[in-house]
Parts: C-alpha cells; structure tokens; sequence
C-alpha cells in the first residue's frame, strides 16, 4: 500500500496538476480585484487580416499578423481607458462621434419612394419647399475709384428717369451686371452684402435710389417688381425632394428607435 501511494506521489502528472492548482490560485490572489479581460475572438482577427490584406492588395504575413493582433489590443486599452476617464462625455469631438454612430446604428434601411410616393410628400410638405419673397431690379454700377461717378445724385437719377435703357451709363461690371429676377433677401444680400439688400426690400416699386453703398462699388437701383412666395413644379423639384425624403424618413425612423429606448430611462429636467 505504501509503495502504491509512493509511486503515486512520484506521478509527473499528479506534479502537474498540483502546480497547475497552485498556479491558478496564486494568480487569482496576486492579480488585482478590478482588472478587466480583453477577449480577441479568432473571428475578430481573421477579420482584421482580411482587411489588412484588401488595403495591401498582398498576403498578411505571420509578424504583420502579430502586429495587427497588437494594434488592436492596443486599441482596445486605450477605448477602455477614454471611457473609464469620460473622454466620451467630456469631450465635444469624442461624445459627436459615438452620437453619429448610434444614430446610424438605429436606422433602417428606407425603400425607394415611387414618383407618387413623392407628389405625395410634397403636397404633405409644400409650405416647406416655398421659394422666398424676392425682388426683381436694376441697377447702374460705379467703382469706388470711378471717374464716371457722378458729382450731383440728384441730376443723375433726373437722367435716370429718362433713360430708355440704363446700360453703360455706369461701369461695366462682369460680378454684378445690371438686372435682376426674383432675386430673395438672402441672394441679394450675398452680391451686394446686408445694408444694400436691406436698402433694396425697403424701397417702394419703380423709383431711383442712390447712391447706395455696397461691398462692390456705389449703386443707384430700382425695384421693377416683387414677388410673393412660389411653389416650385415638382418636376424642377424632384430631385432634391428625393433626398428629402429619405432625411425625412430615417428621421422619423430614429426618432421612434429612440422613444422606445427612452422608456427605460427616468429623465429629469432641472428648472421644469
């Protein structure tokens, strides 16, 4: 009995247990309480390889192989540890960018919309796509610099009102020309700059005005017409309205995703 339980004692693989138990027990105490495991799934690195592999258009080797593996585990501390120091909610660049991805990630896939799909959203949609009030006028140009400029304003709006046509009594102009259709607020405005569109809406129908003052040059002007609001013909819309529709559409897709979500949160507004 004794030999037996000697030379079970002598057993290599009973020494190799033994070490094995002593080994995990000693790990278990020495490593800390809070250190968290990093798991690499096999499926995780072949699909990096085959995207390495795709870039470099070449077999990965065994050391390219090492060193992808040690990208990302490198990547993955350096995630752990932006979270563990708030990186994604102190920092505005950081919390936009995982915003973006999980509002992509909870967007769904919108089918095509058929021609009448899309009459539809218009009718359903028109005070959206209303052109803006705009103003159609001419205008007789001078540089700032002119020699042409005229020395009294009064004569030369005199000589305006008598014109047949206004062209060449001003400088020629290949940025600003002489007339203008329907041209909005903002259009004008991004011309002439700010004060001489609001010159140009405040002016009443068909009498000179000047001079007038913009970023090009000095102006004498008269609105020939306004223009209410208009809906463009869908046709000349049909298009953008395209690209509306699926803004739209994963808009509203979201926004429900994001409802129901909500239901699993008590959210509380300060001052309400």
């Amino acid at each position: 009995m004794k030999a037996m339980m000697y030379s079970v004692l002598k057993s290599p693989i009973l020494h190799f247990i033994f070490l094995g138990i002593l080994a995990f027990f000693t790990y278990s105490y020495l490593k800390p309480a809070d250190r968290e495991a990093i798991l690499i799934t096999t499926q995780t690195i072949d699909a990096l390889v085959q995207q390495r592999e795709s870039i470099a258009q070449k077999a990965i080797t065994p050391e390219m192989r090492q060193s992808i593996i040690e990208g990302h585990i490198e990547d993955e501390i350096l995630l752990r540890e932006a979270y563990k120091r708030g990186f994604d909610k102190n920092d505005y660049r950081v919390r936009k960018r995982i915003l973006n991805i999980m509002r992509t990630s909870l967007s769904e896939v919108i089918p095509e919309p058929s021609v009448a799909q899309l009459r539809a959203f218009y009718d359903a949609n028109r005070e959206r796509y209303l052109t803006s009030p705009s103003r159609s006028f001419e205008q007789v140009y001078f540089s700032f610099a002119s020699a042409k400029l005229p020395e009294k304003s009064e004569q030369f709006i005199k000589q305006l009102q008598e014109a047949k046509d206004v062209v060449g009594l001003g400088d020629f102009s290949l940025i600003t020309g002489n007339r203008y259709s329907k041209s909005s607020f903002q259009t004008t405005a991004l011309t002439f700059g700010k004060p001489f569109a609001q010159v140009v809406f405040d002016m009443p129908l068909n009498t000179w005005r000047g001079p007038v003052e913009s970023f090009q040059g000095i102006h004498y002007v008269r609105v020939t017409a306004e223009h209410e609001p208009e809906l463009p013909p869908f046709e000349q819309m049909e298009q953008y309205l395209r690209q509306d529709y699926f803004l739209r559409k994963t808009r509203e897709s979201q926004v429900a995703k994001i409802d129901e979500l909500r239901k699993n949160y008590e959210v509380i507004v300060e001052g309400k």
